[in-house]
Protein backbone atom coordinates (compact mmCIF):
# COMPACT_ATOMS: atom_id res chain seq x y z
CA UNK A 1 0.00 0.00 0.00
CA UNK A 2 2.86 2.36 0.84
CA UNK A 3 4.52 1.61 -2.46
CA UNK A 4 1.31 2.37 -4.31
CA UNK A 5 0.90 5.70 -2.54
CA UNK A 6 4.51 6.62 -3.27
CA UNK A 7 4.02 5.78 -6.92
CA UNK A 8 0.84 7.89 -7.06
CA UNK A 9 2.63 10.89 -5.53
CA UNK A 10 5.53 10.50 -7.96
CA UNK A 11 3.14 10.27 -10.91
CA UNK A 12 1.27 13.37 -9.71
CA UNK A 13 4.49 15.36 -9.59
CA UNK A 14 5.43 14.20 -13.09
CA UNK A 15 1.99 15.26 -14.36
CA UNK A 16 2.40 18.68 -12.75
CA UNK A 17 5.81 19.15 -14.38
CA UNK A 18 4.37 18.12 -17.75
CA UNK A 19 1.50 20.60 -17.39
CA UNK A 20 3.99 23.31 -16.42
CA UNK A 21 6.13 22.62 -19.50
CA UNK A 22 3.08 22.85 -21.79
CA UNK A 23 1.94 26.26 -20.53
CA UNK A 24 2.27 29.24 -22.91
CA UNK A 25 5.49 31.08 -22.18
CA UNK A 26 3.68 34.35 -21.49
CA UNK A 27 2.05 32.64 -18.48
CA UNK A 28 4.98 30.43 -17.56
CA UNK A 29 7.37 33.40 -17.32
CA UNK A 30 4.92 36.07 -16.16
CA UNK A 31 6.58 38.24 -13.47
CA UNK A 32 5.26 37.46 -9.99
CA UNK A 33 6.62 40.50 -8.15
CA UNK A 34 7.07 44.20 -8.91
CA UNK A 35 10.84 43.72 -8.95
CA UNK A 36 10.48 41.58 -12.10
CA UNK A 37 8.39 44.12 -14.04
CA UNK A 38 10.50 45.59 -16.85
CA UNK A 39 10.97 49.23 -17.82
CA UNK A 40 8.01 50.83 -16.00
CA UNK A 41 9.95 52.53 -13.22
CA UNK A 42 7.52 55.37 -12.48
CA UNK A 43 4.51 53.11 -11.98
CA UNK A 44 6.49 50.47 -10.08
CA UNK A 45 8.05 52.97 -7.67
CA UNK A 46 4.68 54.56 -6.92
CA UNK A 47 3.08 51.16 -6.36
CA UNK A 48 5.86 50.13 -3.99
CA UNK A 49 4.98 53.10 -1.80
CA UNK A 50 1.33 52.05 -1.89
CA UNK A 51 2.32 48.54 -0.79
CA UNK A 52 4.37 49.98 2.05
CA UNK A 53 1.25 51.78 3.27
CA UNK A 54 -0.86 48.62 3.07
CA UNK A 55 -4.37 50.06 3.20
CA UNK A 56 -3.39 53.30 1.45
CA UNK A 57 -4.06 51.93 -2.04
CA UNK A 58 -6.26 54.24 -4.17
CA UNK A 59 -8.32 53.32 -7.19
CA UNK A 60 -5.88 52.76 -10.05
CA UNK A 61 -5.99 53.38 -13.80
CA UNK A 62 -3.29 51.81 -15.99
CA UNK A 63 -3.22 52.89 -19.64
CA UNK A 64 -0.85 52.16 -22.49
CA UNK A 65 -0.28 49.90 -25.50
CA UNK A 66 -0.89 46.13 -25.31
CA UNK A 67 1.85 43.91 -23.90
CA UNK A 68 3.52 46.57 -21.75
CA UNK A 69 2.80 44.94 -18.38
CA UNK A 70 -0.47 46.46 -17.15
CA UNK A 71 -2.17 43.21 -16.14
CA UNK A 72 1.08 41.68 -14.93
CA UNK A 73 1.79 44.66 -12.69
CA UNK A 74 -1.58 44.74 -10.95
CA UNK A 75 -1.54 40.96 -10.43
CA UNK A 76 1.93 41.26 -8.88
CA UNK A 77 0.56 43.97 -6.56
CA UNK A 78 -2.38 41.72 -5.64
CA UNK A 79 -0.08 38.79 -4.84
CA UNK A 80 2.11 40.99 -2.64
CA UNK A 81 -0.95 42.41 -0.84
CA UNK A 82 -3.00 39.28 -0.21
CA UNK A 83 -0.60 36.35 -0.55
CA UNK A 84 -1.41 32.91 -2.00
CA UNK A 85 -4.07 32.02 0.61
CA UNK A 86 -6.33 35.05 0.11
CA UNK A 87 -5.66 35.93 -3.52
CA UNK A 88 -8.58 33.97 -4.97
CA UNK A 89 -11.28 35.32 -2.66
CA UNK A 90 -9.98 38.91 -2.53
CA UNK A 91 -9.13 39.51 -6.21
CA UNK A 92 -11.48 39.30 -9.21
CA UNK A 93 -10.39 39.92 -12.79
CA UNK A 94 -12.94 40.77 -15.48
CA UNK A 95 -12.44 41.49 -19.15
CA UNK A 96 -14.76 44.23 -20.36
CA UNK A 97 -14.41 43.16 -23.99
CA UNK A 98 -16.33 39.95 -23.19
CA UNK A 99 -19.46 41.86 -22.17
CA UNK A 100 -19.34 45.60 -22.64
CA UNK A 101 -22.85 46.56 -21.62
CA UNK A 102 -24.28 47.91 -18.39
CA UNK A 103 -25.47 44.44 -17.33
CA UNK A 104 -21.93 43.21 -16.60
CA UNK A 105 -21.39 46.18 -14.28
CA UNK A 106 -24.71 45.76 -12.47
CA UNK A 107 -24.37 42.00 -12.09
CA UNK A 108 -20.76 40.78 -11.97
CA UNK A 109 -19.06 43.95 -10.71
CA UNK A 110 -21.68 44.96 -8.12
CA UNK A 111 -22.02 41.47 -6.63
CA UNK A 112 -18.28 41.26 -6.02
CA UNK A 113 -17.75 44.89 -4.99
CA UNK A 114 -20.47 45.12 -2.34
CA UNK A 115 -19.45 42.02 -0.36
CA UNK A 116 -17.80 42.57 3.02
CA UNK A 117 -14.36 41.24 4.00
CA UNK A 118 -12.85 39.83 7.17
CA UNK A 119 -10.83 41.94 9.57
CA UNK A 120 -7.31 42.52 8.25
CA UNK A 121 -5.63 42.71 11.68
CA UNK A 122 -6.01 38.99 12.34
CA UNK A 123 -5.17 37.86 8.78
CA UNK A 124 -2.09 40.09 8.49
CA UNK A 125 -0.53 38.64 11.64
CA UNK A 126 -0.56 35.01 10.50
CA UNK A 127 1.99 33.42 8.14
CA UNK A 128 0.44 31.95 5.02
CA UNK A 129 1.07 28.64 3.28
CA UNK A 130 4.40 29.84 1.86
CA UNK A 131 5.62 30.85 5.31
CA UNK A 132 5.44 34.61 4.67
CA UNK A 133 3.33 37.31 6.28
CA UNK A 134 1.33 39.60 3.96
CA UNK A 135 -0.47 42.92 4.67
CA UNK A 136 -3.95 41.57 3.69
CA UNK A 137 -5.68 44.98 3.88
CA UNK A 138 -9.39 45.21 4.66
CA UNK A 139 -10.55 45.54 1.05
CA UNK A 140 -10.89 43.51 -2.13
CA UNK A 141 -9.40 44.30 -5.52
CA UNK A 142 -11.42 44.28 -8.74
CA UNK A 143 -9.36 44.37 -11.95
CA UNK A 144 -11.32 45.48 -15.02
CA UNK A 145 -9.27 44.81 -18.14
CA UNK A 146 -9.94 46.50 -21.50
CA UNK A 147 -12.28 48.96 -19.79
CA UNK A 148 -12.18 51.28 -22.82
CA UNK A 149 -14.56 48.77 -24.48
CA UNK A 150 -17.31 49.59 -21.95
CA UNK A 151 -20.22 51.70 -23.13
CA UNK A 152 -20.79 55.16 -21.66
CA UNK A 153 -23.76 53.91 -19.61
CA UNK A 154 -21.69 51.05 -18.21
CA UNK A 155 -18.89 53.44 -17.28
CA UNK A 156 -21.36 55.76 -15.55
CA UNK A 157 -22.66 52.83 -13.49
CA UNK A 158 -19.09 51.82 -12.69
CA UNK A 159 -18.31 55.33 -11.46
CA UNK A 160 -21.23 55.14 -9.05
CA UNK A 161 -20.01 51.84 -7.66
CA UNK A 162 -16.52 53.21 -7.18
CA UNK A 163 -18.08 55.79 -4.87
CA UNK A 164 -20.46 53.47 -3.02
CA UNK A 165 -18.09 50.57 -2.33
CA UNK A 166 -14.70 52.28 -2.00
CA UNK A 167 -14.42 51.20 1.67
CA UNK A 168 -14.47 47.48 0.85
CA UNK A 169 -13.29 47.37 -2.79
CA UNK A 170 -10.52 49.05 -4.75
CA UNK A 171 -10.90 49.23 -8.52
CA UNK A 172 -8.07 48.93 -11.02
CA UNK A 173 -9.06 50.05 -14.53
CA UNK A 174 -6.88 48.78 -17.38
CA UNK A 175 -7.20 50.23 -20.89
CA UNK A 176 -5.26 50.96 -24.07
CA UNK A 177 -6.82 54.39 -24.70
CA UNK A 178 -7.41 56.56 -21.64
CA UNK A 179 -9.32 59.06 -23.80
CA UNK A 180 -12.16 56.49 -24.02
CA UNK A 181 -12.64 56.46 -20.25
CA UNK A 182 -15.10 59.06 -18.96
CA UNK A 183 -13.71 61.92 -16.87
CA UNK A 184 -15.61 61.02 -13.66
CA UNK A 185 -13.70 57.72 -13.55
CA UNK A 186 -10.26 59.09 -14.44
CA UNK A 187 -10.60 61.82 -11.80
CA UNK A 188 -11.14 59.16 -9.10
CA UNK A 189 -8.08 57.09 -10.00
CA UNK A 190 -4.34 57.39 -9.70
CA UNK A 191 -3.25 57.22 -13.34
CA UNK A 192 -0.13 55.42 -14.58
CA UNK A 193 1.02 55.37 -18.19
CA UNK A 194 2.73 52.20 -19.39
CA UNK A 195 5.09 52.95 -22.26
CA UNK A 196 6.21 50.54 -25.01
CA UNK A 197 9.20 48.47 -23.92
CA UNK A 198 12.60 49.20 -25.41
CA UNK A 199 15.14 46.82 -26.90
CA UNK A 200 17.11 46.49 -23.65
CA UNK A 201 14.08 45.48 -21.57
CA UNK A 202 12.77 43.03 -24.16
CA UNK A 203 16.21 41.52 -24.82
CA UNK A 204 16.87 40.99 -21.12
CA UNK A 205 13.63 39.09 -20.61
CA UNK A 206 13.97 37.07 -23.81
CA UNK A 207 17.52 36.03 -22.95
CA UNK A 208 16.26 34.74 -19.60
CA UNK A 209 13.50 32.74 -21.31
CA UNK A 210 15.88 31.43 -23.99
CA UNK A 211 18.31 30.23 -21.31
CA UNK A 212 15.54 28.45 -19.39
CA UNK A 213 14.23 26.78 -22.57
CA UNK A 214 17.66 25.88 -24.00
CA UNK A 215 17.34 28.18 -27.03
CA UNK A 216 20.31 29.87 -28.69
CA UNK A 217 19.78 33.51 -29.69
CA UNK A 218 22.08 36.30 -30.85
CA UNK A 219 22.08 40.08 -30.62
CA UNK A 220 20.92 40.25 -34.26
CA UNK A 221 18.10 37.82 -33.47
CA UNK A 222 16.86 39.93 -30.58
CA UNK A 223 17.14 43.09 -32.68
CA UNK A 224 14.92 41.54 -35.39
CA UNK A 225 12.47 40.38 -32.74
CA UNK A 226 12.30 43.88 -31.25
CA UNK A 227 11.34 45.29 -34.65
CA UNK A 228 8.56 42.73 -35.01
CA UNK A 229 7.32 43.15 -31.42
CA UNK A 230 6.97 46.95 -31.59
CA UNK A 231 7.51 47.31 -27.83
CA UNK A 232 4.98 44.55 -27.01
CA UNK A 233 6.54 42.01 -24.61
CA UNK A 234 3.65 39.58 -25.04
CA UNK A 235 4.07 39.56 -28.81
CA UNK A 236 7.84 39.14 -28.48
CA UNK A 237 7.52 36.11 -26.19
CA UNK A 238 4.82 34.44 -28.30
CA UNK A 239 6.84 35.02 -31.48
CA UNK A 240 9.91 33.50 -29.84
CA UNK A 241 7.91 30.45 -28.74
CA UNK A 242 6.40 30.02 -32.21
CA UNK A 243 9.83 30.27 -33.82
CA UNK A 244 11.26 27.71 -31.40
CA UNK A 245 8.47 25.26 -32.25
CA UNK A 246 8.79 25.83 -36.00
CA UNK A 247 12.54 26.33 -36.49
CA UNK A 248 14.18 24.52 -33.55
CA UNK A 249 16.41 25.73 -30.72
CA UNK A 250 19.03 27.47 -32.91
CA UNK A 251 17.58 30.90 -33.68
CA UNK A 252 20.82 32.80 -34.19
CA UNK A 253 19.93 33.59 -37.83
CA UNK A 254 16.15 33.96 -37.55
CA UNK A 255 14.59 37.29 -38.58
CA UNK A 256 11.07 36.35 -37.35
CA UNK A 257 9.29 38.06 -40.26
CA UNK A 258 7.66 34.90 -41.56
CA UNK A 259 6.71 33.73 -38.06
CA UNK A 260 5.14 37.11 -37.22
CA UNK A 261 3.24 37.31 -40.53
CA UNK A 262 5.31 40.19 -41.92
CA UNK A 263 6.19 40.68 -45.57
CA UNK A 264 9.81 40.17 -46.57
CA UNK A 265 11.87 43.24 -47.50
CA UNK A 266 11.55 42.40 -51.21
CA UNK A 267 7.79 42.01 -50.91
CA UNK A 268 7.49 45.32 -49.05
CA UNK A 269 9.49 47.08 -51.77
CA UNK A 270 7.27 45.53 -54.43
CA UNK A 271 4.14 46.61 -52.53
CA UNK A 272 5.44 50.17 -52.26
CA UNK A 273 6.41 50.23 -55.95
CA UNK A 274 2.94 49.10 -57.03
CA UNK A 275 1.29 51.72 -54.80
CA UNK A 276 3.54 54.46 -56.17
CA UNK A 277 2.67 53.39 -59.74
CA UNK A 278 -0.85 54.72 -59.01
CA UNK A 279 -2.30 52.04 -61.25
CA UNK A 280 -5.55 51.08 -59.52
CA UNK A 281 -5.85 47.76 -61.36
CA UNK A 282 -2.36 46.63 -60.25
CA UNK A 283 -2.97 47.89 -56.72
CA UNK A 284 -6.27 46.00 -56.46
CA UNK A 285 -4.72 42.79 -57.79
CA UNK A 286 -1.80 42.93 -55.33
CA UNK A 287 -3.99 43.76 -52.32
CA UNK A 288 -6.34 40.93 -53.25
CA UNK A 289 -3.36 38.57 -53.37
CA UNK A 290 -1.95 39.75 -50.00
CA UNK A 291 -5.29 39.44 -48.21
CA UNK A 292 -5.83 35.98 -49.74
CA UNK A 293 -2.40 34.97 -48.40
CA UNK A 294 -3.60 35.84 -44.89
CA UNK A 295 -1.49 38.95 -44.24
CA UNK A 296 -2.97 41.26 -41.61
CA UNK A 297 -3.95 44.74 -42.77
CA UNK A 298 -2.61 46.21 -39.52
CA UNK A 299 0.78 44.59 -40.12
CA UNK A 300 0.85 45.87 -43.71
CA UNK A 301 0.08 49.39 -42.48
CA UNK A 302 2.94 49.18 -39.97
CA UNK A 303 5.40 48.16 -42.66
CA UNK A 304 4.02 50.76 -45.06
CA UNK A 305 4.44 53.47 -42.45
CA UNK A 306 8.11 52.53 -42.11
CA UNK A 307 8.51 52.95 -45.86
CA UNK A 308 6.81 56.37 -45.79
CA UNK A 309 9.22 57.80 -43.21
CA UNK A 310 12.31 56.22 -44.78
CA UNK A 311 14.56 58.75 -46.63
CA UNK A 312 14.57 56.51 -49.71
CA UNK A 313 10.79 56.86 -50.15
CA UNK A 314 10.06 58.21 -53.68
CA UNK A 315 7.11 60.34 -52.52
CA UNK A 316 7.42 64.09 -52.01
CA UNK A 317 6.98 65.61 -48.57
CA UNK A 318 3.37 66.74 -49.02
CA UNK A 319 2.52 63.34 -50.49
CA UNK A 320 4.04 61.58 -47.47
CA UNK A 321 1.92 63.76 -45.20
CA UNK A 322 -1.27 62.93 -47.07
CA UNK A 323 -0.56 59.19 -46.98
CA UNK A 324 0.42 59.33 -43.28
CA UNK A 325 -2.96 60.90 -42.48
CA UNK A 326 -4.70 58.20 -44.51
CA UNK A 327 -2.82 55.49 -42.60
CA UNK A 328 -4.01 57.01 -39.31
CA UNK A 329 -7.63 57.00 -40.49
CA UNK A 330 -7.35 53.44 -41.76
CA UNK A 331 -5.84 52.16 -38.51
CA UNK A 332 -8.73 53.71 -36.58
CA UNK A 333 -11.23 51.96 -38.86
CA UNK A 334 -9.45 48.64 -38.44
CA UNK A 335 -9.56 49.04 -34.66
CA UNK A 336 -13.30 49.62 -35.05
CA UNK A 337 -13.57 46.22 -36.79
CA UNK A 338 -13.32 47.46 -40.38
CA UNK A 339 -12.76 44.95 -43.19
CA UNK A 340 -9.07 44.42 -44.07
CA UNK A 341 -9.60 44.24 -47.82
CA UNK A 342 -11.76 47.36 -48.06
CA UNK A 343 -9.46 49.42 -45.85
CA UNK A 344 -6.35 48.44 -47.81
CA UNK A 345 -8.16 49.33 -51.05
CA UNK A 346 -8.92 52.73 -49.53
CA UNK A 347 -5.19 53.23 -48.88
CA UNK A 348 -4.44 52.19 -52.46
CA UNK A 349 -7.03 54.67 -53.75
CA UNK A 350 -5.32 57.40 -51.70
CA UNK A 351 -2.10 56.73 -53.63
CA UNK A 352 -3.92 57.06 -56.96
CA UNK A 353 -5.36 60.40 -55.82
CA UNK A 354 -1.87 61.86 -55.17
CA UNK A 355 -1.48 62.82 -58.84
CA UNK A 356 -4.26 65.35 -58.42
CA UNK A 357 -2.43 67.20 -55.64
Amino acid sequence: MTLQLGGAVKKSRVDQLEIQSQRPWIEKYRPQTLDEVQSQEEAVNALRKCLAGGANVPHLLFHGPPGTGKTTTILAVAHQLFGPDHFKNRVKELNASDDRGISVVREKVKIFAQGSVASSAVLASKPQSDGKVYPVPAFKLLVLDEADALTSDAQAALRRMMEDFSEVTRFCILCNYVSRIIDPITSRCAKFRFKPLGLVAISQRLRHIATCEGITVSDATLSHLDVVAQGDMRRAIMTLQAAAKAKGVDLTKENFREIAGWLSDDAVNEFMAVLCSRDLARITALITHLVAQGYSAMTLLTQLQRCIVDPSCPLRDHERGAIAMKLCETEKRLLDRGDDFIQLLDVGAAFTALKRL
